[in-house]
């Protein structure tokens, strides 16, 4: 009960002090950002060994961002959709909540009930992240996400609360931006590792190809070397 009421005071903080904060305006746009990916890699977990086709549609106004992210592979064995908000308090600092869903045993998360937000029996997973940012000389990020609902659960179907940080670092080379990044497990938890240790090394390299004058594409490429599951990834991925 102690840690049921812990999860809620704790979102009930979030979503506050960023209601505080927000300034709605008829200025706010909305931006469609879809992608095709060799895999879905994320936080050094190979969530989808395949091809993926993968969108991320999202209203900003001012500081505020709410947006609806999907993922699907094309032979059918993955797919995911997940709601997020976010919340930039300065050029320094931000918080993002997402809610995760995605099919984790089953072929597709038309399989589960959306509805279902028993922690015990859910397919939710509530997610949130605190970004910091240093400065343009010491452009150094750090980033804590700890999983406060869900399906995050240990043996004793307790929350689990699994986070994971993760230090990044751009830098140029030949020109390009390359950006370099150390994931860490703080402790032991059935999603990210069995112990206190990296878990997600790498790099991340992006390059803009002109098509005309009105088109681009993004395209980039990942390496991402996972120490304790002792396993390495080469991600491929354009953005239209």
């Amino acid at each position: 009960m102690k840690k049921i009421t812990f999860k809620i005071a704790t979102l009930l903080v979030l979503v506050i002090i960023m209601a505080s904060n927000l300034s709605v305006n008829a200025q706010g746009k909305v931006t469609v950002s879809p992608s095709v990916t060799t895999r879905h890699y994320w936080r050094g977990i190979m969530v989808s060994n395949t091809a993926n086709f993968e969108m991320d549609a999202v209203y900003t106004n001012n500081n505020f961002t709410f947006g609806a992210w999907g993922g699907y592979s094309f032979d059918n064995t993955y797919s995911e959709f997940d709601f997020h908000v976010g919340y930039k308090f300065s050029d320094h600092f931000n918080i993002d909540i997402w809610d995760l869903f995605a099919n984790r045993d089953r072929a597709s998360i038309d399989d589960y009930n959306y509805l279902d937000l028993d922690k015990k029996t859910t397919n939710h997973l509530i997610d949130a992240s605190f970004n910091f940012y240093f400065t343009e000389q010491f452009p150094l990020s750090v980033s804590v996400a700890t999983m406060l609902y869900g399906r995050d659960l240990d043996a004793d179907g307790d929350q689990n609360y699994s986070t994971y940080v993760e230090f990044g670092y751009p830098v140029k080379i030949g020109g390009e931006t390359v950006s370099l990044f150390a994931g860490l497990n703080p402790f032991e938890n059935q999603v990210y590792g069995e112990s206190f240790g990296f878990v997600n090394i790498g790099a991340t390299a992006t390059r803009k190809i002109k098509i005309n004058d009105n088109f681009s594409l993004n395209a980039w490429a990942k390496v991402g070397i996972n120490p304790q599951a002792e396993t390495a990834n080469l991600i491929l991925g354009i953005g239209f």
